[in-house]
């Protein structure tokens, strides 16, 4: 029976998703042990005490948040495999529970590119490997894709407290960007202080969505909800990366103990999709009649509205508007309305809805709207559905 110590802060959503990955692997072998580290030992500095208390335990392994300057090879001396959930860089010497960082990042400018905006901030930790890695990919991909864009990068530099943030300086950054814009935080809670710090300027291009577009990473589904309006986040494969974590203690377990420390690769964790929610649910532009129709097209689509309903939106002609449209979005009015509905049905699935609920809540017929989903996405609602399932 394998027995394993936490050395990391299961208040966080990422920490408990890996904690259940590493549930789930034990449940499906040998029931392990697992032992939670008191926190305040974790963050005493000590290392000898850390050590001390793993071998009184008796554990085989242990999986933690190691500062840089952390002797992890101290394990090895007892014989304990150490796994760094990568906290600051990572290490050489040990297995990390790491991220495809590069890829999280294009998949987010991905994203917030197809809002069609031009101007693009990032909110991070310098001197933090995920957010470093996010932030570089995530300019790469912007850089390459919209030559035109503006790009803002606010960063904090002393990585010592990462819970503070200096509220009117981050307001005042905000304040300063060219609107509208969208904005990747390097994780849940750099957005979250993201809105806390723009309800505190209260001026006009300040609102979020219509101003300031905000998305997150890892879902924490406890903070997206908190924020008020609630989070969009960048979904990662975390349990899954503690499932893998535990096969590899388990794997290397049944080696014998010369060789349990010969092979070192990291174990990661992939980003996946992104979860909409009213931070990012608008689709931003420079023209204000545009801005306005879009605004009013992504909020109002589970209503059965009409091309007639945008054109009383603002004092143009229908002729003079669908040309207007088509030459700034590269599409018609009816077939935007229509793009959104297939793209929130997506979402709709994405999230566990299945095709004739997801059809249902945004009111429409669901045979009528499997056509245009067909045509635009390349599959049937119950393939897409099934290709989530594989």
């Amino acid at each position: 029976m394998a027995r394993l110590i936490l050395m990391t802060d299961l208040s966080e959503s990422y920490a408990n998703k890996l904690l259940k990955g590493i549930v789930r692997f034990s449940h499906e072998h040998d029931p392990w042990v697992v032992c939670k580290m008191p926190l305040s030992l974790r963050d005493s500095g000590r290392m000898d005490e850390v050590v001390k208390f793993a071998v009184d335990w008796k554990a085989d392994a242990i999986i933690g948040q190691f500062l840089p300057t952390d002797d992890v090879d101290a394990f090895r001396r007892h014989g304990i495999i150490a796994i760094a959930q990568d906290y600051h860089q990572k290490f050489n010497s040990i297995c990390n529970i790491t991220g495809d960082y590069a890829a999280s990042g294009r998949i987010c400018a991905d994203y917030l590119i197809k809002k069609r905006v031009k101007n693009f901030g990032f909110f991070g930790l310098k001197g933090m490997v995920w957010s470093d890695e996010r932030r570089d990919s995530f300019v790469d991909e912007i850089r390459s894709r919209v030559p035109d864009a503006t790009i803002s990068v606010q960063e904090k530099y002393d990585i010592s407290e990462t819970w503070w943030y200096d509220l009117n300086g981050l307001a005042e950054w905000l304040k300063n960007l060219p609107k509208p814009v969208a904005i990747l935080a390097c994780d849940d809670n750099r957005a979250y202080y993201i809105i806390e710090a723009s309800k505190q300027v209260g001026s006009e291009n300040m609102r979020i969505p219509e101003d300031i577009m905000v998305l997150g990473i890892d879902n924490d589904e406890f903070l997206c909800q908190l924020c008020s309006p609630q989070l969009s986040s960048l979904n990662q494969d975390t349990e899954e990366a503690g499932y893998n974590a535990a096969a590899r203690i388990d794997e290397l377990l049944s080696r014998p103990l010369e060789e349990r420390f010969s092979w070192v690769e990291d174990i990661i964790v992939k980003p996946s999709f992104v979860t909409t929610r009213r931070s990012t649910d608008a689709v931003l532009h420079p023209n204000p009649y545009i801005s306005r129709i879009l605004y009013f097209i992504n909020n109002n689509i589970h209503d059965r509205i009409s091309v007639d309903d945008v054109v009383a939106l603002v004092p143009m002609s229908r002729r003079l508007l669908e040309s207007t449209f088509r030459r700034e979005m590269g599409i018609s009015i009816y077939q935007y309305i229509i793009k959104v509905r297939v793209e929130k049905m997506k979402d709709l699935m994405v999230n566990g809805y299945a095709p004739l609920v997801a059809a249902d809540m945004l009111g429409m017929d669901y045979k009528i709207i499997a056509r245009s989903f067909k045509k635009l996405v390349g599959q049937t609602p119950g393939e897409f559905a099934d290709s989530l399932e594989e």
